[in-house]
C-alpha cells in the first residue's frame, strides 16, 4: 500500500502521511501564538502517540468516528522514518515514530477531518520536517493558499484550497473549500487535512488548538484525557 496515497477531496501532500500507519529559531514559517513550549518527555512510545492524538470523547461537537474507522494508531519509526525521507525529500533525522486517525462529520457524511503525528528527539530535528512539509504544501498544491490561523502552536501554517465537487442527481457541482494545517508542538510535527472548512477556518483552528494542547499535556508526561 502506498502510504503516501492521497485520501478524500483534498489532494494535499499530506494525506501522504495521514496514510501512514506518518523549532528552531531558523525555521521561518510561523503563525502559531504559542511561547516556545519545554518538553519533559520524548514520544518513543506507541501509547504515547495513541494518546498524544485526539480521542473520540475529546472531539468538539458534531465530530465522531465512523464506523469501522479505527482509534488513533501509531506508526512503526522505520516506516514512518522511510516515507518520511522519500516524500519530504528532507533527512528526518531523529524521528521516533508516527500516528494517525480519522473522525468523520456528523452534518456532513462526506466531510471528513485526518490527523496526523511525527514525533523526533528534539525540536531541532522536528523544525526541518515542518519547514519541509510547508515547502511542499506551498510546491506541489499549486492553487491553494497560505491562510493565517492563530493556534496554540510554536509554529503553524494553515492552507485553503477550492475543490470542486460533483453534485448530486444531475445538479450543478459545487464549490467545497478544504483546509490543511501544519504545526510543529516541541518536537512533535502535527498535519490536519479537513475536506470541508468555513472561509473564517473555526473547524481548522479548533482541532488545531485540541490537537497542540493534547501533545503537550503528553511531552509534559500528562494524560492528554486527564
Amino acid at each position: 500500500m502506498d502510504k503516501w496515497q492521497r485520501r478524500g477531496r483534498n489532494p494535499a501532500l499530506a494525506a501522504t502521511i495521514a496514510a501512514l500507519a506518518l523549532g528552531t529559531a531558523a525555521c521561518g514559517s510561523d503563525s502559531g501564538s504559542g511561547s516556545a513550549f519545554q518538553a519533559k518527555v520524548v514520544l518513543a512510545e506507541p501509547d504515547q502517540v495513541r494518546d498524544a492524538l485526539p480521542s473520540e470523547t475529546s472531539l468538539p461537537s458534531g465530530w465522531k468516528r465512523s464506523s469501522g474507522a479505527k482509534p488513533p494508531q501509531a506508526v512503526t519509526q522505520a516506516d514512518a522514518s522511510a516515507t518520511c525521507r522519500k516524500k519530504l525529500k528532507a533527512d528526518c533525522l531523529g524521528l521516533q515514530l508516527g500516528g494517525n486517525v480519522r473522525y468523520k462529520s456528523e452534518s456532513s457524511t462526506s466531510n471528513d477531518i485526518r490527523l496526523t503525528l511525527l514525533t523526533f528527539d528534539k525540536p531541532e530535528n522536528a523544525g526541518p520536517v515542518f519547514e519541509a512539509m510547508v515547502a511542499s504544501f506551498a510546491e506541489d498544491e499549486g492553487t491553494a493558499r497560505k491562510v493565517d490561523v492563530k493556534t496554540a502552536a510554536e509554529q503553524s501554517q494553515a492552507f485553503e484550497k477550492e475543490i470542486e465537487q460533483d453534485g448530486d442527481s444531475g445538479q450543478a457541482a459545487t464549490k467545497i473549500l478544504a483546509g490543511t494545517l501544519v504545526m510543529r508542538v516541541g518536537a512533535v510535527v502535527s498535519l490536519i487535512e479537513l475536506d470541508e472548512d468555513e472561509r473564517d477556518h473555526k473547524t481548522l483552528k479548533r482541532f488545531g488548538d485540541l490537537q497542540a494542547e493534547r501533545i503537550k499535556r503528553v511531552q509534559r508526561g500528562q494524560k492528554a484525557d486527564g
